[in-house]
């Protein structure tokens, strides 16, 4: 990171600038010059007028001053309503430098969100925008400290404020200061930004009234005249010690006011700025409310609308509007609120009608008129239901909200389904911006308004996706009522039933789904039913075949109602296609759908990562498998899709290599989203918990986990052998427990459900089983008949893991009929098997095996896997650049080092280096 240069000379600067206020610019200069290892913000609170903004202002010039990169906005209350307003500000110079680093989906989001070049008209992608400005942050804050500087965040459009406090929940550590100036009074609430961050994070400055003696220096300096004492006493009492109130009154005053005489001023500062404004000439007054309307205008707007310079002249002389960077704004947001809330009714829908005759962006006019009119007006709803379309089609869901309500308030009272159209698309709207409670209302007021029948249904069926499982379900089953007339409907909400239901073994709702599209003959219905049947059908253990299955899965997002907690579909499709006969198929399909969708819907090109993390698991490339599913996790997290299924690859590939504190994190977090959503615990991360306290040593936890697993997977009817892939584990711990009978009861029911939809690599593990089964029963010629085809069926699927297990089995069998060297042989080869996939534990387990037969031990060399990095390492290659080759994560690299140095008794790169030079452990 660069050096950050001292700011003595910059704060020197700011103290002669700023009267009064020693102590809050020091907190400030403080605060700017951190350099953080994650996001912290200072918030400085105070009334209109007191200070809040000269405060920020320094902080921007000190950040500057001291090498930060500074990225600063400026809303104004008129811009409240316009898209991603703030963030172009925040960005603008720096997106150039920024937008070449950026996936092409993110790039393409943060493009379109900015209005760049041909990305105008495309749809903003509000999750791929704030991911885009988290990498920014992330990429800036690699050289430099970034500082993030908002004035007046009350005004901050809710599009940029939801993206950047996306980004900033999600920065972690990163070299990032937020300075956030929120006027009081405006709302009772924190604004976005500042929820961003945890409360510890989030530091809180109250700005308050100036000294008398401040009070003075500023008028002084200010308006260049003398006042007398009681004047100023006067001055300060009746502003309260606010300077921006005290130079409105005290520019009010006339030279010679009597000092033993009240001061002929309003008595509050809305009061003054309105009296300051009607001073001014009528022309100019007109030429400030069509201001007031836009925020800020650009010089070639302004003589578009006809207002000259000669107009605008007495009101930048009485300082309440200036220039900066040829655009024209008011010099304090207050005077911009006081006019524009001044105006009255008419006043105000004028001027709103003619800025709509100025300007050209649609949405933007369309907004205008919308404010423009009080009334009732079917034509007008009509256009402004078509520009919220237009915005939703573009992904400005907050816009389109917004634009659907004006429609639905100038909707004739007379016209009941334009109403409930627009009632209902409003809702949507405020859903997708994640406004869930606007949106709960809003369908709420319509379920109250509709008596019965489609409106009612769709609402309900809104209202379920912002419900909890047992809630939609209520929801759904409702809605099912008032859809009696409309059997197509019916057919959509028996499918998103069927859904909510998955966990409770109900699957009539999937057949009456497919039933109703019959019926209508409706083929796209007819897909998305057969979708979710074959899914849930899966689970339950129907034989479907792969390729049923890879036709269905895709379309089992739209009978959803969404891209959400669709992964049941993929591990379907990977289980089914995991035996190595079929899995290029598969891992074709997956590369094929990741790359088609990673530059475009980076959620859906995560699914295609998360199916591929398990075909790379049964496999045995495990480090790229968790290289997958740890991306794949990221992306979830990021888009702010988490569900339990985010967990499961990530969980079992770090249990099976032995990571069994990451495996208990990903399923403990996993099953705490589960048990809010579905009320318990999903079955396979039970059996991962359970495998953490086996593989750990705690078998009386590892037993009762995985019995919990059985029991729920047998509640919920799941069938398919291939999802109860902890059975295994559980059989050959009833087998170590000497609980033989309880050992084949598990085992027989998973056979039977493998043999009857031919799950060959299940059997494989069921043909183990039953070798180390018939060894504890002394059952020796059968025992080693057994282990000795469970290896070549392990092998025969591609199962190399599989295989290390059975030929552990084996060589342990073998040493116990005293046959030392074919014992030796297989526990041999069982060895290369764990540490050629990465299992540790299991590796250590056939060392032990090893030591037991005597003679040399094997000795203590690398994994292929360490051998990889150490020779990449040992040629000059960095952490990162070993990475990318290998296509390992860093940190995974740099724990590869740390063993490595341990095996090898080196410290340092350079000794490795010359250890592998001099022929060392390989």
């Amino acid at each position: 990171m660069r050096p950050r240069p001292p700011g003595a000379v910059a704060a020197a600067k700011m103290a002669r600038m700023i009267v009064g206020r020693e102590e809050e610019l020091a907190s400030v200069e403080a605060f700017v010059e951190e350099v953080p290892e994650a996001p912290v913000a200072l918030v400085l609170e105070g009334e209109a007028g007191i200070g809040k903004s000269t405060l920020w202002l320094a902080g921007v010039e000190q950040g500057q001053q001291c090498g930060a990169r500074v990225l600063s906005a400026r809303p104004v209350e008129a811009e409240r309503s316009l898209a991603y307003a703030g963030l172009g500000d925040l960005l603008e110079s720096v997106v150039d430098e920024a937008l070449p680093a950026l996936t092409a989906p993110r790039r393409r989001a943060l493009e379109v969100a900015m209005l760049r070049g041909d990305a105008a008209g495309d749809r903003v992608d509000q999750r791929a925008v704030g991911v885009a400005v988290r990498d920014v942050l992330q990429l800036l804050g690699l050289e430099e400290p970034v500082v993030v500087a908002v004035d007046d965040v009350q005004w901050l459009d809710p599009s940029s404020s939801s993206v950047l406090a996306f980004a900033l929940r999600r920065l972690g550590t990163s070299h990032v200061l937020v300075l956030l100036a929120r006027r009081l009074g405006e709302t009772g609430e924190a604004s976005t930004l500042e929820e961003a961050l945890a409360p510890e994070r989030v530091r809180r400055l109250r700005v308050g009234p100036l000294s008398l003696g401040a009070l003075h220096q500023i008028l002084r300096d200010d308006l260049a005249r003398p006042f007398a004492r009681q004047t100023l006493l006067r001055i300060h009492e009746q502003s309260g010690g606010n300077p921006f109130f005290a130079v409105q009154l005290a520019r009010a005053l006339d030279p010679d006011v009597d000092p033993s005489r009240p001061l002929p001023v309003p008595e509050t500062l809305e009061e003054l700025t309105r009296a300051r404004i009607e001073a001014l000439p009528e022309t100019t007054g007109q030429a400030l409310a069509l201001l007031s309307a836009v925020g800020t205008a650009s010089e070639s707007f302004l003589e578009e609308a006809e207002v000259g310079s000669e107009v605008l002249q007495p009101a930048f002389a009485a300082h309440v509007i200036e220039k900066v960077d040829g655009t024209i704004g008011f010099s304090h947001p207050l005077l911009a609120s006081v006019l524009y809330q001044g105006l009255g009714d008419d006043a105000r829908g004028r001027v709103h009608s003619r800025v709509a005759s100025l300007v050209d962006d649609p949405l933007l006019r369309a907004r205008h008129i919308a404010l423009s009119r009080d009334q009732p007006d079917a034509p007008t709803a009509a256009e402004l239901e078509q520009a919220a379309i237009l915005a939703a089609g573009r992904g400005l869901s907050a816009l389109a909200a917004e634009l659907y309500e004006h429609a639905l308030r100038l909707t004739p009272p007379r016209a009941a389904e334009d109403r409930r159209r627009r009632t209902l698309a409003a809702a949507r709207a405020h859903s997708d911006a994640g406004e869930w409670t606007r949106a709960t209302t809003i369908a709420t007021g319509l379920l109250d308004e509709a008596e019965s029948g489609v409106w009612r249904a769709e609402a309900l069926m809104l209202l379920a996706e912002l419900e909890g499982a047992d809630r939609s379900m209520e929801l759904l089953e409702e809605a099912l009522r008032e859809a009696h007339s409309r059997p197509a409907l019916q057919s959509v909400i028996h499918c998103r039933l069927a859904w909510a239901s998955r966990f409770r073994a109900d699957r009539d709702h999937a057949a009456a789904a497919l039933e109703l599209a019959d019926r209508l003959g409706d083929e796209t219905l007819r897909t998305r039913a057969r979708a979710v049947q074959a899914v849930l059908g899966w689970f339950d253990g129907a034989a479907e075949s792969s390729d049923d299955l890879l036709t269905l899965a895709e379309h089992l997002p739209a009978a959803l109602g969404g891209e959400r907690l669709v992964q049941e579909g993929t591990q379907a499709l990977v289980n089914t296609l995991a035996p190595v006969s079929s899995r290029r198929e598969a891992r074709a399909l997956l590369e094929r759908e990741h790359r088609e969708w990673r530059e475009r819907d980076e959620p859906r090109s995560a699914r295609a990562l998360w199916g591929l993390a398990w075909i790379d698991f049964w496999a045995g490339n495990w480090e790229r498998a968790a290289a997958h599913a740890a991306h794949s996790h990221d992306i979830a997290i990021q888009y702010g899709l988490e569900v339990p299924q985010d967990h499961l690859p990530s969980a079992v590939i770090a249990v099976h290599r032995g990571e069994l504190d990451l495996a208990r994190a990903h399923s403990e977090r996993a099953s705490l989203l589960a048990e809010r959503q579905f009320g318990f615990a999903p079955p396979q991360h039970l059996g991962v918990l359970g495998l953490v306290a086996l593989w750990g040593g705690d078998r009386d936890t590892a037993l009762a986990g995985l019995e919990q697993a059985d029991l729920r997977a047998a509640q919920l009817g799941w069938k398919e052998p291939s999802v109860r892939w902890w059975s295994a584990d559980h059989v050959e711990l009833l087998l170590e427990l000497g609980r033989l009978d309880e050992a084949a009861r598990a085992l027989d029911p998973w056979e039977e459900d493998a043999q009857r939809v031919r799950r060959v690599w299940v059997l494989a593990h069921v043909t183990r089983c039953r070798g180390l089964l018939a060894a504890a029963r002394g059952e020796v010629e059968d025992a080693l008949a057994q282990l000795s085809g469970a290896v070549e069926e392990h092998e025969e699927v591609g199962d190399p893991f599989g295989r290390a297990r059975a030929l552990l089995a084996l060589g342990i069998a073998r040493r116990r009929l005293r046959q030392k060297v074919p014992a030796g042989e297989a526990i041999k080869a069982a060895l290369d098997g764990f540490e050629e996939v990465g299992a540790s534990r299991w590796a250590a387990k056939a060392r032990a095996e090893l030591s037991r037969l005597g003679g040399r031990k094997r000795a203590e060399g690398l994994t292929p896997a360490e051998r990889r990095v150490a020779t990449l390492v040992a040629e000059g290659q960095t952490n990162r650049e070993v990475a990318a080759a290998l296509f390992l994560g860093e940190r995974t690299v740099a724990s590869h080092l740390t063993h490595i140095y341990a095996k090898l008794g080196v410290r340092s790169r350079t000794e490795l280096a010359r250890r592998l030079a001099g022929g060392g452990p390989s």
